[in-house]
This record gives C-alpha cells, structure tokens and sequence, in this order.
C-alpha cells in the first residue's frame, strides 16, 4: 500500500514537528516525517534547524531551549514513544562535531522506535554502520544526483535499506533505485502526488496531507 507522510505533521496549520501538528497529521496521513536532534543533556527534541537564536542546539541544554520557543517545550521533547499516535520516519540530525553526543541521538532512537518506524539520515554512514542495531526500517536521504550510482550499489546488497529521495533527483534519467522501497519529498501539488505513487512508490512526503 502506497503511504502518504505528513511533512513535520502539518505544517501549514500547526508548529511543524510538534505533536499537536504530527498527530493530527496522523488522523489522515498514513505517516509522518519528524526532525530528531539531540540536546546538550542528552535529550531528544523535534526541531529542524540546527540551531536557535544563533546558538547550537547540541551545544544547550532543553531547560535552556526553552526559553527561545513560542510554544511549550513538551511539545518537541520526545521522552516516549507514545507522544506519537501512528508510524513514523524519524530523520535524524547528526552533528558530525559532536560524535559523544551524536553516538547518543542514534542508540537512543534506535530504544525508541517502533519496528514499522523508519529511521533516516542524511549522514549515511551514521545509518549504514547501524543496520544490525535497527529494530525498525532504515532508510538513507538523497539530495543530489551524483548519489544516485553509489545509492544503486548499496540497494543492490541491502535489500532492506529505504531511499528518501528529493522530488528532483527522482526525475532524473539516472535514477534506477527500486521504487517500491522510495519515498519522494517534498511534494505539494495534488496531481503529482498522485502521479509519483502511481509510479509505485513506497510514499510520497508533503506538506499538504490535509488536502488530500
């Protein structure tokens, strides 16, 4: 079944990847696609960006996020699995700086998840070197076309292995990644949704679940 997932829950109505956002997303999306960093006291926060009023977010504390956000920090410290109401692509921010901490993000994630989840990064290696370790599906983010040659050989010996894969690189002529294990982003055009699942996808990520 092609899956449908809420793009940070949905963000055009809700602050994006807070629960509030993801689990209304999840009343009508099959998943959602949430932002996994770590704090400086080794606590996970839903949250882009990499850093907050200039600063790091590895480099504060959650007491002291607090202080930046215009809504309740429980609703991004992800304490439990059970804030979440449905499936889940957790993707992973890794700060390559900050290794302890990052070593961290990715064994507590790994406690977390559930076994239908899907785990991804950008930071490939952070995702390959934990395949044994993963409970749930992994998967690998692709952004750029001349990762589509190495991505084929990976997926040719993994057959496990999930490829996020940028709207534009899944266009390319050069891609030949297995469809059924891809999931497209980030779409938000209703015709092209439905157009790239019938490609037979695995999914397609966007920020308009809502209209769908």
């Amino acid at each position: 079944m092609k899956k449908i997932f809420g793009h940070r829950g949905l963000p055009n109505i809700y602050n994006e990847n807070t629960f509030k956002s993801l689990n209304k997303a999840l009343e009508i999306c099959d998943f959602v696609e949430t932002d996994v960093r770590i704090t400086n006291d080794e606590e996970l926060i839903l949250f882009h960006d990499s850093t907050i009023n200039k600063k790091k977010i590895e480099e504060l504390s959650l007491s002291e996020i607090t202080k930046y956000l215009d809504y309740d920090i429980s609703q991004i410290h992800l304490a439990k699995r059970e804030n979440i109401n449905g499936d889940v692509n957790f993707e992973l921010k890794v700060n390559t700086e900050q290794k302890d901490l990052s070593k961290i993000l990715v064994k507590k994630i790994i406690e977390l998840a559930n076994p239908s989840d899907i785990i991804s990064s950008f930071n490939w290696e952070t995702i390959l070197n934990n395949r044994k370790n993963f409970q749930s599906r992994y998967g690998i983010l692709i952004d750029k076309e001349n990762q589509l040659f190495e991505s084929k050989a990976i997926s040719n010996l993994d057959a496990k292995l999930m490829f996020m894969v940028k709207k534009e690189i899944f266009y390319s002529r050069n891609f030949e990644l297995p469809k059924d294990r891809c999931v497209v982003w980030t779409v938000n055009e209703r015709n092209e949704i439905m157009n790239i699942l019938n490609m037979n996808v695995y999914g397609v990520v966007t920020d308009i679940g809502d209209k769908l």
